[in-house]
């Protein structure tokens, strides 16, 4: 039987901007979740209902659908609205009919279009700030300066900003028959003006302490158990300075799914699941963001569906209880063979053996603004003072990499890339160690990655500008599932590593 553990996030604006009219219907509105469903591997689908404005037919935010726009999302609202389609209503309806659990999703500080509203700018999302936004620019965490949408988010700190998304929680908590209510932080993660997010973890605290008697209060009515969910940053520290204290939050019971998470564009190959279940109660379900775009510093990203299939099995080793996708429900119309492919291989380490993997150093992406960066390379290949940096107080580099689960007959290579000014005569061919056991320089194999292959399918192998590439064969015995360091003794020249991975071939691949 296969497992459920897949948590799906069905966006704001997939089925409404990517399904024809014809589907605005209930039976269309329905067969949405029997596409999902259809696997077996999902456990819940979190649907997205508000951007900075509802995406049903709220009375007490702005809708959607009233924005005067062709564009196909504002115009299938409208369509769904005028034939009386409750669009939540029916997917948490056939979510219950097909043992699945149906959750609304709440981005509690969406910015989509910010900067492009104030500025006038013509772009698809300038119309999609609300009234309420634009006529309160006092209300906007940065007011004196707008660079990109983070600025101009909610200020948290001001009690009409959380009362204005408390009446939406209390809105969707009264009107929908749910299993739980994703509260999604990282849509778009900032709430506080710089240097207050600190003083921002009481405030926040207190209104999740809020939304969970709001959440009872539902218990009650619908005569179930509503959870709450919480998606924020992967990293502790992070989440803490930027004022989601999490684990008050789960002490006081506030906390039944965590999602750790990054934005978009940097998947973790490292989420502390560890630190995390040791700070929440036993009985929290701890999932993992996993994504195809992947790097070690920003910039530095390349894009790869084997990278979210290594992203998986690299969170499974960590610990996580589930996996939860997020902006892949567009395959469902532009790939629906890759999301098939996904749904049946990522709910499980045993079911990832069987595809190609690959694992890079990553960096934690969410930081509040000052903080310490957080990349792993590029690493200098000569060093300038010995001993300065703890994590490298010799020559030796050592990077640490995921493998995760692996079957006998697994072929596994390590690839290491410096950057485009290194000379690679003089680099040679550095000794590597891999958990201490030297490994025998190799070249780069030829195959045929399943996902990877589907027509149309963007992918990138390295970062742009790479120069000289080194290839390692490592064999599958010397493999911790967790973490494995490797160790590159580079001469002494300039240049710098900035790119490390491990690629697992599953050994019934073609060839």
């Amino acid at each position: 039987m296969k497992r459920k553990t897949i948590y799906f996030n069905q966006d704001n604006h997939h089925f409404y901007g990517c399904h024809p009219a014809a589907d605005m219907t209930p039976e269309g509105v329905r067969r949405l979740v029997d596409v999902y469903a259809a696997p077996g591997t999902i456990r819940a689908i979190l649907f997205c209902a508000n951007v900075q404005r509802a995406l049903f037919d709220s009375a007490v935010w702005e809708r959607f659908r009233d924005i005067d726009d062709p564009n196909p999302l504002m115009v299938h609202l409208r369509l769904l609205a005028e034939r009386g389609i409750d669009q939540f209503q029916l997917w948490l309806e056939r979510c219950r009919e097909l043992e699945i659990e149906g959750w609304l999703s709440m981005r509690m500080n969406d910015s989509h279009g910010l900067v492009e509203a104030a500025t006038g700018a013509d772009a698809w999302h300038a119309k999609w700030p609300s009234e309420y936004w634009r006529r309160n620019p006092q209300l906007r965490r940065a007011p004196y300066r707008l660079e990109r949408s983070w600025e101009g988010s909610f200020n948290y700190l001001l009690p009409e900003v959380r009362a204005h998304h408390l009446r939406l929680v209390r809105e969707l908590l009264e009107r929908y028959d749910m299993y739980g209510l994703e509260l999604d932080w990282m849509r778009w993660g900032l709430l506080f003006p710089p240097g207050f997010e600190r003083e921002g973890r009481a405030v926040l605290t207190d209104m999740v302490r809020e939304i969970r008697a709001l959440a009872d209060a539902a218990e009650r009515r619908w005569g179930h158990p509503v959870r709450l969910g919480h998606r924020v940053p992967a990293d502790l520290r992070s989440a803490l300075d930027l004022g989601f204290d999490v684990p008050t939050w789960g002490r006081e019971g506030w906390v039944d799914l965590l999602t750790l998470s990054s934005f978009l564009g940097a998947a973790n190959f490292d989420p502390p699941v560890e630190l995390w279940r040791a700070l929440l109660p036993e009985q929290t379900v701890i999932t993992a963001y996993v994504e195809a775009v992947a790097g070690p510093a920003p910039g530095a990203e390349v894009l790869n569906y084997d990278l979210l299939l290594g992203n998986a099995a690299a969170a499974w080793s960590c610990g996580a209880d589930g996996i939860y996708l997020f902006n892949e429900c567009y395959r469902e119309s532009d790939h629906p063979e890759i999301l098939r492919y996904l749904l049946e291989h990522v709910g499980s380490p045993e079911a990832l053996t069987r595809t190609v993997r690959r694992l890079p150093v990553t960096y934690s992406q969410v930081a509040p603004a000052g903080a310490a960066p957080g990349r792993a390379l590029p690493l200098p290949l000569r060093q300038s003072r010995i001993g300065a940096d703890f994590c490298r107080m010799m020559e030796t580099i050592t990077v640490r990499l995921a493998s995760g689960r692996t079957t006998p007959g697994t072929r596994c290579f390590l690839r290491l890339a410096f950057s485009a000014e290194t000379p690679e005569a003089e680099l040679g061919t550095p000794p590597v160690r891999v958990n201490t056991v030297p490994v025998a320089r190799s070249s780069w194999p030829e195959y045929r990655s399943p996902v990877s292959g589907f027509p149309g399918v963007l992918r990138s192998e390295l970062p742009e500008g790479a120069g000289p590439v080194l290839v390692y064969e490592v064999p599958r015995e010397l493999l911790h599932e967790t973490f494995n360091a490797v160790e590159l003794l580079p001469p002494s020249i300039p240049g710098s590593l900035i790119w490390a991975e491990l690629l697992l071939l599953p050994p019934e691949l073609d060839r």
